[in-house]
């Protein structure tokens, strides 16, 4: 067993305070908007290897990532001491099972078990492992797995909304008609113990135009936000508003102006299209949508630029490759963009190059996320609590 230190401090360390976007009010008059992302509180783990954060609980003090195999997944539970509380591996061949997650794992109230959303099963199992109780059976094959834990599970009245990664669609990826047949979101109705799908994507959104795209850049984000329903989809810089209650009807979608973003115009049925390597990694992404007191944060990856794209199709090894993504994440860092409840543009800064954006997840009003250093084999498991605030 990984032996498991905390070491836990307090220090105001202002990340990133500069605003990049304005906005004019009735006379014309420049308003800059100034936010302050302050790192709080730190929870340090030495663990080597490549750990997933899924959940955090500041009710229960604790904490729950993952470390995937070829075949298996371990699963860690810590409390805000740092002190292991379990640890337990998942596979065909344990009472838990394989889990084909398609959200990230998230912690019950009490903390004493954890939902578990994955292909087929719905589960919920106790964190010793040794419990589990499929609640739901009969989710189908996904096109995406592997979700990252800003795309965790959201509930809502009696019902939990998740992502929907399934493939039910009678047409495949390379057919015009595959996207327009998706149900994007999923929400799990415990009273009834039923799952249903909807949202299809918009008229107005660009994945409805026939044109093929990359394998999951369509992947959606949402939130609730003021009675609304608010997605983005991963390739796309916009906005669509919802209502949010069935049969949740669009309302409105708003054009976000992400600087350089580069995004994928599409191509149509039979044609080639860009490589699956080259869009997982050259092409922009809206990687994560909060809801923080009363701001919307969208964060964002604008992609590679041209003369970044040049120098990757002249690139040919793996390492060179792995070297260039590393140097032009650096040079291209994502970053956040702040709206109002009404989804006014306030502004955006970079986001702080040594967290990884996909882990952020809202807990209590605070921000929550998971550092990332790829030029450095890590001797801990560092995960920040963040505070964002308007200066």
């Amino acid at each position: 067993m990984k032996r498991i230190f905390f070491s836990a401090f307090l220090s105001i360390v202002i990340l990133s305070a500069c605003s990049q976007k304005i906005e004019k009010n009735s006379d014309n008059e420049t308003q800059f908007k100034d936010f302050n992302l302050v790192r709080i509180d730190s929870i340090k783990i030495p663990y080597l290897g490549n750990p997933i954060l899924q959940d955090i609980s500041p009710l229960n003090h604790k904490i729950l990532f993952i470390e995937s195999g070829p075949t298996d997944e371990e699963i860690f539970i810590t409390d805000f001491n740092g002190k292991i509380l379990n640890s337990f591996v998942t596979n065909g061949n344990t009472i838990v099972g394989h889990l084909r997650r398609i959200a990230p794992l998230y912690f019950e109230e009490d903390g004493n078990s954890f939902l578990s959303f994955g292909q087929p099963h719905v589960k919920r199992v106790s964190i010793d492992g040794t419990n589990v109780e499929i609640i739901f059976t009969g989710i189908p094959l996904y096109y995406s797995g592997f979700p990252s834990p800003t795309n965790e599970i959201i509930f809502k009245g009696n019902k939990i909304f998740f992502n929907n990664r399934s493939e039910i669609s009678e047409y495949n990826r390379y057919q015009k008609e595959y996207l327009k047949s998706l149900k994007l979101l999923g929400n799990f109705d415990l009273e009834k113990n039923e799952i249903t799908y909807f949202l299809p994507f918009p008229e107005s959104s660009k994945y409805h135009n026939g044109l093929i795209y990359p394998h999951s850049n369509w992947v959606s984000r949402f939130i609730f936000s003021k009675n609304e329903l608010i997605v983005a989809f991963e390739g796309e810089p916009a906005l669509f508003v919802f209502e949010d209650k069935e049969p949740f009807s669009f309302i409105k979608k708003i054009d976000l102006k992400l600087d350089n973003f580069n995004a994928y115009k599409g191509h149509p049925e039979g044609e080639k299209g860009i490589d699956f390597m080259d869009a997982m990694t050259t092409l922009g992404k809206i990687e994560s949508i909060k809801k923080v007191g009363e701001y919307v944060l969208v964060g964002y990856n604008p992609g590679f630029n041209n003369e970044q794209i040049r120098n990757w199709k002249n690139t040919i090894s793996p390492e060179e490759k792995r070297e260039l993504i590393n140097k032009f994440k650096k040079e291209t860092p994502s970053k956040i963009l702040v709206l109002n409840e009404n989804l006014e543009l306030l502004g955006d800064f970079s986001f702080p190059d040594n967290i990884l954006i996909s882990s952020l997840m809202e807990r209590d009003g605070y921000l929550w996320g998971s550092k990332y250093n790829p030029d450095t084999e890590e001797d801990y498991f560092t995960i920040y609590k963040l505070e964002f605030s308007e200066k």
